[in-house]
């Protein structure tokens, strides 16, 4: 892709697209982590 060679193209453009899903699946996992402290906090 636009001359560059494919292990640069996968370098410039995939781990960005990573660190993008990356960043998607922490905040979606982490969604609850304010309730679930709380929850947590009333039971010790």
């Amino acid at each position: 892709m636009f001359g560059l060679p494919f292990d640069t193209t996968l370098l410039v453009f995939g781990f960005p697209v990573f660190w993008i899903l990356y960043t998607i699946g922490f905040l979606y996992v982490s969604r609850d982590w304010d309730k679930d402290s709380i929850s947590g906090d009333d039971a010790s």
